[in-house]
């Protein structure tokens, strides 16, 4: 009775842990995905005059970030994550001024090496929780990571046609290609059904053509063709990932 009494309370902590370990690794890619969405909408602010939708849409972004912030910091007991998340405030509290200053090239740095951090301190805490995944668990990841990494590559495209083209920021961008590359081929080797199946096919087309523009160091600067082709990969993305979602 003892025995089986332990393996009762062993079960309920072991479920409520990844329970709570699965909301802190989705709210860390959510961090990771709009650390890089603001870093792309600052980019486009820098080279646009009128500036008042974008701004919104990165103040939005802000406010959206803070609230995963708050998420984990209410579910994890871990005194390292709260550490990266009380850095992660003071950074949003950085931007936030950032937008309110004079656009200027070192601001546009700054917000790039923000997301640097963002991305580091996610990582960090995804590996403080991550536990041994289910399949679809997996997929569910893959698909979150990709919506980022299309935003992050998409960053430093653009940051190197404004004269931010080091060594440094291509080779981020040719390592967040090549994840993308590893991601799209396990993403298409899933058994999906007809329909979407069709649509992983899409993304692999856009990200095969993109690609070829994101590497060309000469070629032209396609920002808006680029974003649009972007976010539809990543509305495809999403429904990917509801799909998984279900499966769990």
């Amino acid at each position: 009775m003892k025995k089986i009494f332990l393996i009762v309370i062993f079960s309920v902590l072991l479920f409520g842990s990844t329970r709570g370990d699965v909301k802190i690794i989705e709210a860390s890619e959510n961090i990771q995905y709009l650390s890089q969405k603001i870093a792309v909408d600052y980019l486009l602010l820098y080279t646009k005059k009128d500036s008042r939708f974008l701004k919104k849409s990165i103040e939005d972004n802000i406010k959206r970030l803070a609230l995963y912030v708050d998420e984990i910091s209410e579910t994890t007991k871990s005194q390292s994550t709260k550490t990266y998340l009380k850095y992660f405030n003071l950074r949003l509290e950085s931007i936030k001024k950032i937008v309110n200053q004079k656009k200027s090239i070192d601001n546009v740095e700054r917000i790039l090496d923000y997301g640097e951090e963002f991305i580091e301190g996610s990582d960090a805490i995804i590996d403080e929780h991550k536990y041994k995944y289910t399949k679809e668990e997996k997929m569910l990841m893959l698909s979150k990571k990709a919506q980022y990494l299309f935003e992050y590559v998409t960053s430093y495209y653009m940051a190197s046609k404004i004269g931010l083209s080091s060594n440094f920021n291509r080779e981020k961008m040719f390592q967040a290609i090549s994840k993308i590359d590893k991601i799209l081929t396990e993403v298409n080797e899933y058994t999906y059904s007809k329909e979407l199946k069709k649509s992983v096919e899409q993304i692999c087309t856009i990200w095969t053509t993109n690609k070829e523009f994101f590497s060309n160091k000469d070629g032209l600067y396609i920002p808006h063709i680029l974003l649009h082709s972007t976010q539809y990969s990543q509305d495809i993305l999403e429904e990917i990932e509801r799909y998984h979602k279900k499966n769990l």
